[in-house]
């Protein structure tokens, strides 16, 4: 195990084959957060092309800027959330093997996928803003960016609820599956 490093500098090829290794990092979780980066970069990249549209009506361009400048900071967080859940994951896996602080370390690996699921649900409220400036193609790259970022939030679900089956000796696991619940209803409104 190469101790959860990921680096946002490898390139797409290196990350793809690091995720296809036996090695148990980069894993799910990084995965669900390059799919959000990528759902974003669609938004922003839509919003961009709306944007250097010279006859874009005031108020539009004004939601356009604020939903791109959104939709930027979102894909920046998905990019840091690839690192953190690798290190989390690995961190994990290490209390288990030495049967200690296992609890805290766990708590520390659902941190990022919910991290990753309100950040999808975030980002799919930016393209909900952007949709109806655009056309059928860009509608087209903003419905892919939506089902990337679904995808980014189902993988992460999963991930957040494999690891809330453990102990839960103060009800810490009943409030996150809680908060998971209200994450999907939102993100499927």
């Amino acid at each position: 195990m190469a101790g959860g490093q990921v680096s946002s500098s490898w390139t797409i090829r290196r990350f793809l084959r690091r995720l296809a290794s036996a090695d148990p990092t980069p894993g799910g979780g990084s995965a669900a957060a390059l799919s959000g980066a990528l759902g974003c970069a669609l938004a922003g990249m839509v919003g961009r092309i709306l944007l250097s549209r010279p006859r874009l009506a005031k108020t539009s361009r004004v939601r356009l800027q604020r939903e791109t400048r959104i939709a930027d900071r979102l894909a920046k967080k998905f990019q840091v959330l690839i690192q953190e859940d690798a290190q989390a994951y690995c961190a994990l896996l290490r209390a288990q093997r030495a049967r200690k602080r296992i609890v805290p370390a766990r708590r520390r690996a659902i941190q990022s996928p919910i991290a990753i699921c309100e950040s999808a649900v975030e980002a799919t409220q930016v393209i909900r803003a952007i949709f109806p400036l655009a056309g059928p193609y860009l509608g087209s790259d903003l419905k892919a960016g939506k089902a990337l970022l679904r995808g980014a939030f189902e993988s992460a679900l999963t991930m957040a609820l494999i690891n809330v089956q453990g102990p839960d000796p103060d009800g810490h696991n009943k409030t996150i599956r809680r908060t998971l619940t209200r994450l999907q209803k939102r993100i499927r409104s």
